[in-house]
């Protein structure tokens, strides 16, 4: 029974050899080669990952640079915004100016009508006055001449 189980172990070891032998002659090469395949894959997705990786620095580099150059125009905007603001403010600040200015004159204006007018009144008042007097005394101007032709008509008359 020995050699019996010595053959036995014989036989095992031999086809375990056989089959480890055909496993490494037919079906470990195509592994092999699979194995290779998933490294040449592997390698081309690492490269496809460092590129994309790349790409996606150089776009974050860009952003970069056009957000500092987005916040020096904001801040060149918000720069603008105040003198422009400002200049308005002393805009309106010289039309309120000149408006205050302009009623004034308006009112002083209105004022010195006044005063003319009155004047004008008081000066139509005073004509008419004149007038008045004017003809008074031309009629006794007039009166005087009379009575001074009448007498002088009376003293021609008593020379003659």
């Amino acid at each position: 029974m020995d050699i019996l189980k010595d053959r036995a172990i014989w036989i095992v070891v031999v086809v375990m050899f056989i089959a480890g032998a055909m496993y490494m002659v037919i079906v470990d090469p195509s592994r092999v080669d699979k194995m290779d395949n998933i490294v040449e894959r592997d390698d081309e997705r690492i490269a496809d990952v460092t590129e994309t990786n790349e790409l996606i620095d150089r776009i974050d580099k860009k952003l970069i640079g056009t957000k500092k150059h987005l916040q020096i125009l904001r801040d060149e905007f918000d720069s603008h915004l105040k003198a422009y603001d400002s200049k308005v403010d002393s805009v309106n600040n010289a039309f309120t100016k000149v408006d205050l200015s302009i009623n004034k004159i308006i009112r002083d204006m209105k004022d010195k009508f006044s005063e003319v007018q009155d004047q004008l009144e008081e000066l139509e008042d005073e004509i008419s006055g004149v007038k008045t007097q004017t003809k008074r005394d031309s009629r006794a101007i007039k009166k005087e001449i009379s009575d001074i032709k009448d007498a002088i008509k009376e003293i021609n008359e008593q020379l003659e």
